[in-house]
């Protein structure tokens, strides 16, 4: 009376281009929107010069998120279907 557990996909709670997108968001935000943002605050001028050069640092999990959510709904192909099609 064993079960066996199936690998099933489980479902994501948002899809993996929004994860994209949101890297785009931040991305864009540090390199572009924040350098012109606090102009007359001397205390952000730290911040504002900092912000372009996090923007990369600061995007990268963000598509990681992405390509992990992207792949894991990709289900391996077993090798009988595969020497099937060929």
């Amino acid at each position: 009376m064993t079960t066996q557990k199936t690998a099933q996909p489980t479902k994501n709670w948002c899809p993996w281009w929004l994860s994209v997108l949101a890297a785009i968001i931040v991305y864009s935000c540090l390199k572009y929107l924040v350098p012109n943002l606090f102009l007359e605050n001397p205390e952000m001028q730290q911040f504002r010069l900092l912000a372009p050069q996090l923007a990369p640092v600061l995007t990268i999990p963000f598509l990681l998120l992405g390509a992990k959510q992207l792949y894991d709904g990709v289900t391996p192909e077993k090798e009988e279907e595969m020497e099937e099609d060929s």
